[in-house]
């Protein structure tokens, strides 16, 4: 490779200026960085015309985006309530009869009571009984709520046992376990019986009497939702009176 270069070079001496351009031009071995071919320069554009495309081309980028107006207007939920079902009548109330007098009230029947409220809510209950016991703050919420507003609780006292029938032994567990309503004194157990018909009877059972002494309530036992029941119940009634 050498030697073919140094007599194209020597040759070309003899030769003008211009041929030995020309000879070098083709006799000169490419190299090897040329074979990617020729470098192209880009065509050249005025600053004018590029800082105009620049300006451009930011516009486009930067330009908000066009506002959408929705035409179709949300729906509307709709939304029913169902009435509630009514508060049945479960039959017309006994009376009280037979007791060995009141403690917390001047009253001497429960006809008294009920002329002066709308509501009467009578429970049978001993003050030995646990599950009575159970039941008593949430008798006394509803007659903190409510005694103004024409609703009256009465403890209707029948004595499961012999020291509970002791009325000395009934004051001093009133006083203790915070019952400050009417307590009427059933220690026969007669009017126990008489509203609870049948062979069993039940501590606690609790009612609802309206003004037109129809049993709107009946429930046995001491469950929560016996008594939760009770105050919606109660105040529904005085919703509807």
């Amino acid at each position: 490779m050498k030697s073919s270069v140094s007599r194209s070079v020597a040759a070309g001496v003899l030769l003008v200026g211009v041929a030995l351009i020309v000879w070098t031009a083709v006799d000169e071995p490419e190299d090897e960085l040329s074979v990617a071919g020729p470098v192209r320069t880009p065509p050249v554009t005025s600053l004018a015309a590029s800082a105009e495309a620049s300006q451009t081309t930011a516009a486009v980028e930067t330009a908000p985006p066009e506002s959408v107006t929705s035409t179709t207007a949300a729906p509307v939920p709709t939304t029913t309530t169902e009435a509630p079902e009514p508060i049945p009548v479960l039959g017309t109330a006994f009376t009280l009869s037979k007791l060995d007098g009141w403690l917390n009230t001047e009253a001497t029947s429960l006809e008294d009571i009920r002329a002066s409220n709308e509501i009467t809510v009578v429970q049978f209950w001993t003050f030995g009984c646990r599950n009575c016991k159970k039941t008593l703050d949430a008798l006394a919420q509803l007659h903190a709520d409510f005694r103004d507003r024409g609703v009256e609780v009465v403890g209707v006292h029948s004595p499961e046992f012999g020291y509970e029938a002791d009325v000395d032994n009934i004051i001093e567990a009133a006083a203790e376990l915070g019952v400050v309503w009417p307590i009427a004194l059933d220690t026969t157990k007669y009017n126990f019986h008489v509203w609870q018909e049948g062979p069993t009877g039940y501590w606690p059972r609790v009612y609802i009497i309206d003004s037109d002494n129809q049993i709107r309530f009946d429930r046995r036992g001491d469950g929560a939702h016996t008594y939760r029941e009770l105050y919606a119940t109660v105040e529904r009634l005085l919703a509807e009176a």
